[in-house]
């Protein structure tokens, strides 16, 4: 396995990594833009978003024929790919020559009788060569059984073919249903566009009028502020390789879905290929971590605490223009906010960026992190950011897996399971 292609290669935030704020905040603060914000009233319930109401009803009303669509292609596909993973099965059977994987064959397919009628055969064959121990017999038997394993291949290659045929048919299918899977409905909105009589289970479970088995409804799109789920903070384990060849593990993240918006913060070590990347930038990766005190000695590798964030919406809920993700009340933004994402980006935003020992000190003494979404009227003479709303994370948990995987970076435990992952070479220089 090669480290480069294990190794998470995610570019670094240009800010120097030794906990200056993200470059961002650095601008807007270094321009006037984000002097103070106006806070709401003490007291005050934070209103729904305006523009969530009329894009979660707009969701559900698209929804609808996106989701008949998606029932009807699934039961069209169910067969093919029933198909599809018997024949994987039988292939595997044939491989291993263990009939009692895949019995009882059924009479009614034509993969099921050809291999059943092969195992007949083989054995037969088998037979004949013990008695005769005749080269030539197991040389059939090699024949045959590749034969059959070609037949196989070619079966599962017509079955895969035909379903990606029928995917054909709909080429924007997947790209409406992903903002639709797992999605929360509005009930009258879906109504509206369930027309008498109509046989979909989108339709059907909205006019049973209660909790559905597949899909989940509010009565009133103002209502999915107020549906609120929050996720721990995991315990973290040692990194290993990930059957795609990145590594995993050594994480450890919570997330919240309100409504649904989903927010996910994540705390890893960003890992990179010291030979990959400017020397410059390799020096701040060692500073970083001499400055806080990490044991890392590992010479072909560079590494930095990293924060993950991911929000994922479909557009701006409100008039923001900025997201600030900090720890307090915003009174010093300079102090609290640790990052920022403009608004007006491609959705969902996903963000990697190393952070330093202030950001990890507050993280493990357990201080809450919150999302604001943040309004700035540039042309306005006092130039203050007016809060929209916000997403709380949950800090349950989260001082003590912070604080496990932190040490896991720090005191060494990290580079060892690098050595153990990636040994290395002969002739590799020793710090």
């Amino acid at each position: 396995m090669s480290p480069s292609r294990v190794v998470s290669r995610r570019p670094a935030r240009p800010a120097s990594l030794a906990g200056a704020l993200p470059f961002l905040l650095v601008a807007l603060l270094a321009s006037g833009l984000i002097p103070t914000l106006t806070p709401a009233p003490a007291g005050a319930q934070e209103p729904v978003p305006p523009r969530m109401v009329a894009d979660e009803m707009e969701r559900s009303r698209m929804c609808v024929p996106v989701l008949a669509r998606l029932e009807a292609l699934n039961s069209e596909l169910e067969p093919l790919a029933l198909r599809v993973n018997r024949i994987g099965r039988l292939y595997e059977a044939v491989a291993l020559e263990d009939s009692m994987r895949v019995v009882p064959f059924d009479e009614a397919s034509e993969d099921d009788r050809r291999v059943r009628d092969w195992f007949r055969a083989d054995a037969e064959l088998a037979e004949r060569y013990l008695e005769t121990e005749d080269e030539a017999v197991l040389e059939e038997r090699r024949t045959r059984r590749g034969e059959l394993e070609d037949e196989l291949e070619e079966a599962f290659a017509a079955a895969s073919d035909q379903a990606d045929a029928i995917l054909g048919r709909d080429p924007a299918l997947p790209g409406l249903a992903a903002q639709c899977d797992g999605a929360i409905l509005v009930r009258p909105a879906v109504m509206e566009r369930c027309p008498e009589g109509d046989g979909s289970r989108i339709c059907a479970e909205a006019r049973s009028g209660e909790a559905g088995e597949q899909y989940r409804f509010v009565d009133a799109a103002e209502d999915l502020w107020d549906v609120e789920q929050l996720r721990p903070w995991t315990s973290p384990s040692g990194i290993g390789p990930r059957p795609d060849g990145l590594l995993g593990g050594g994480q450890t993240s919570t997330l919240l879905r309100r409504g649904n918006v989903q927010l996910a913060l994540a705390l890893e070590p960003l890992i990179r290929v010291r030979d990959e990347i400017p020397a410059e930038e390799a020096a701040e990766y060692d500073r970083n971590l001499e400055e806080m005190g990490f044991q890392f000695d590992d010479p072909r590798f560079v590494m930095s605490p990293a924060l993950l964030v991911e929000l994922d919406m479909d557009q701006p809920l409100a008039d923001e223009t900025i997201y600030l993700l900090h720890f307090g009340d915003l009174s010093a933004p300079a102090e609290q906010v640790f990052w920022t994402a403009q608004a007006d980006q491609e959705r969902p935003i996903r963000d990697t960026f190393p952070v330093g020992e202030g950001v990890l000190v507050r993280l493990m003494s357990g201080e809450e992190v919150t999302l604001t979404a943040v309004r700035i009227d540039e042309e306005a003479e006092d130039l203050q950011g007016q809060p929209l709303y916000q997403l709380g994370l949950t800090n349950v948990g989260q001082a003590e897996a912070v604080t496990a995987l932190v040490a896991y970076m720090a005191q060494g435990l990290l580079a060892q399971d690098l050595q153990s992952l990636f040994p290395p070479e002969e002739g590799t220089p020793e710090e």
